[in-house]
């Protein structure tokens, strides 16, 4: 029993090479469609790829080409940026120190304004104390006067 079944079990797998080796011969033989390459088209490619390699070489040299154009116009641009900023930063400096010696400048000025103006006060307190005592020794002088005048006066009379 064990030996029918181990035939049949061959006879199946023949079977099955045999429908295998058919599908597979019709599968070559068969011709290609307009959508479908077939073995020649792409044995073609493959001994074109030489030519597609040096259209993608061109292509990569011209990329590379660009971009180290566009580096040298970026190290081109950095540079005169750096430039730029030197020479902003000379001119800040400048200007701080005209600013310093323009506030110097407006010290003194504010100092000699303070200066001027406690020496008016100072002249006027002068004036008007001269002006004092020049009233107060008139006024003094009268007083006295008066007074002596009226002590003679009084002393007449007795």
């Amino acid at each position: 029993m064990e030996g029918s079944r181990l035939n049949r079990k061959r006879t199946r797998s023949r079977y099955g090479q045999a429908l295998l080796g058919i599908i597979l011969a019709v599968a070559l033989l068969q011709p290609s469609s307009t959508a479908e390459a077939g073995l020649w088209d792409r044995m073609q490619d493959i001994y074109q790829l030489p030519e597609q390699m040096n259209t993608l070489q061109k292509e990569y040299d011209a990329a590379r080409q660009q971009l180290d154009e566009q580096r040298d116009k970026l190290s081109e641009a950095v540079r005169q940026s750096a430039q730029m900023q030197e020479r902003l930063l000379a001119q800040n400096q400048q200007l701080q120190q005209q600013n310093e010696a323009l506030q110097l400048r407006l010290r003194i000025m504010e100092q000699t304004a303070a200066d001027k103006a406690a020496s008016t006060r100072k002249m006027t307190t002068i004036a008007v104390t001269a002006v004092i005592l020049v009233a107060g020794y008139f006024l003094a002088g009268r007083f006295i006067r008066v007074t002596v005048w009226k002590r003679r006066k009084r002393e007449l009379r007795r």
